[in-house]
């Protein structure tokens, strides 16, 4: 089976008056809570490993990487609801490059797998592979002397316990990679787990504000 034979997800556009419409009904909504305790989001993001011509996600032979009972064909994203600040060219590579950084205060990463069975992946048989989240102290306001809050606190450590982990993938839609899309598209999900007895919930209905793609050489997180 080849990537080029399986239609992932829907990316169909319409045209009215001249105008290209999606053809999407995604809402603008996100959220995080912890043992019922909201931590609001403000941002939908995904990342996807996409082939090497650059114009599809990569269909990989496995989605459980060998720790499942069986191999099972599929498709891999990340899907991130998060609050975050951003300075402009504030950080420097080992190699010399500068670039943005990112700060995360809150928010989780939900590593689905998209099972593909005769060329048609299956969101009802979508399962969580991995569950991360980041939280902080709402309560505390941006320090004198600072521009933005510092990152959050990391739940999910190595060595934290994660169960009961569900989640539910109602829609998702690619922006169009081949022509280099990094927004749009969109998700509906809803995901959940039990974070060293803490139950986690977090979820969007929503278009992605910000779409990345990693190839299979540069997979971090996968």
């Amino acid at each position: 089976m080849s990537p080029s034979s399986v239609t992932p997800v829907s990316t169909s556009h319409s045209v009215i008056n001249g105008l290209m419409k999606t053809q999407s009904n995604y809402a603008d909504s996100r959220y995080l809570t912890i043992d019922g305790k909201d931590y609001p989001v403000s941002e939908n993001s995904a990342r996807v490993v996409i082939n090497k011509a650059k114009n599809a996600p990569e269909l990989v032979a496995d989605i459980f990487d060998g720790k499942g009972k069986v191999a099972v064909p599929g498709y891999k994203v990340m899907l991130m609801a998060r609050t975050n600040s951003v300075a402009v060219e504030a950080r420097k590579l080992d190699n010399g490059k500068v670039i943005d950084n990112r700060m995360i205060h809150r928010g989780s990463k939900s590593l689905v797998g998209i099972p593909v069975v005769n060329g048609q992946a299956k969101l009802d048989q979508a399962q969580l592979l991995d569950f991360d989240i980041i939280y902080d102290d709402l309560t505390k306001v941006v320090a004198e002397g600072e521009v933005v809050k510092p990152r959050g606190t990391k739940l999910t450590k190595a060595e934290t316990p994660i169960t009961n982990k569900k989640v539910v993938v109602h829609s998702l839609t690619l922006p169009n990679i081949a022509s280099g899309e990094s927004a749009g598209g969109g998700v509906n999900f809803e995901a959940s787990a039990t974070v060293d007895g803490k139950v986690v919930k977090t979820g969007a209905n929503s278009a992605f504000n910000i779409f990345y793609t990693a190839t299979s050489d540069n997979a971090r997180g996968f």
